[in-house]
């Protein structure tokens, strides 16, 4: 496999991660404002189910974010190290 297209492999990877990324941490806020309207709701078996399913979804999708982001900062310090090396 070139050079070039390892490099541009890894710029891809960088970009794509970092879309997911954002995804992911959008679905995270998203979950936590469900789970703060169902921290508000009367108390009932169905909200109390809820609260657990949604505050479950919370880190989830945080985690998956937060692992996407790091992930495309990875992948771009490797894309630039790789540049370095091919010059």
């Amino acid at each position: 496999m070139a050079t070039g297209s390892i490099r541009d492999l890894l710029w891809l990877l960088a970009v794509l991660c970092g879309w997911l990324a954002i995804i992911a941490l959008a679905g995270g806020w998203y979950a936590r404002k469900k789970f703060h309207g169902f921290l508000k709701a009367p108390l009932s078996e169905e909200v109390e189910r809820q609260t657990n399913v949604w505050e479950a979804r919370v880190s989830r999708w945080t985690i998956l974010g937060s692992f996407m982001s790091g992930l495309s900062l990875l992948c771009l310090v490797a894309w630039i190290i790789s540049g370095r090396l091919v010059q």
